[in-house]
C-alpha cells in the first residue's frame, strides 16, 4: 500500500505544474530578418539557411512538446490521476505561438526575396 502512495505522489509531482510541459524542449530563437532591398546574394542565401535551420528545429521543437504532453497523460493515466488543464494548455500555447513565429519568418524571408530581385533585375 505503501508504494501505491508512493507511485501515485511521484506521477502528482511529475504532473506538477504547467511551466514543465516543455521543460525538456528548447523553444528555438527565430532568425533575424534580412533587408532584400540592400543584402547581397551571400546575406540572402545566409538568411535563408538560417530560416530553413528555424524551421527544421522548430519543427522539432513542436514534435518535442507534443510527445511531452503525450507522456504526461499516459502518466496521469497509469497513476490514476488527471493532468493539469494548465499543462496541456501550456503545450497548446507553446506550438501555436511557435507556428506563429515560423510563419512570420517565412514571410519576411519571402518577402526580402521578392525585395532583392525587385533591386537586382537580371
Amino acid at each position: 500500500m505503501k508504494f501505491a502512495a508512493i507511485l501515485t505522489a511521484g506521477a502528482m509531482l511529475g504532473l506538477a505544474g504547467p511551466a514543465l510541459a516543455d521543460a525538456a524542449c528548447t523553444r528555438p530563437e527565430a532568425p533575424a530578418p534580412v533587408d532584400g532591398t540592400t543584402a547581397t546574394m551571400e546575406q540572402l542565401l545566409a538568411a535563408k539557411a538560417a530560416v530553413t535551420t528555424f524551421i527544421t528545429a522548430s519543427d522539432a521543437y513542436q514534435t518535442c512538446v507534443l510527445d511531452d504532453l503525450e507522456a504526461r497523460k499516459k502518466a496521469a493515466k497509469a497513476a490514476r490521476a488527471k493532468l493539469d488543464p494548465a499543462v496541456a494548455k501550456a503545450a497548446d500555447a507553446g506550438v501555436s505561438e511557435n507556428q506563429v513565429d515560423k510563419e512570420r519568418v517565412g514571410q519576411a524571408f519571402n518577402t526580402a526575396a521578392k525585395a532583392y530581385k525587385a533591386a537586382h533585375p537580371s
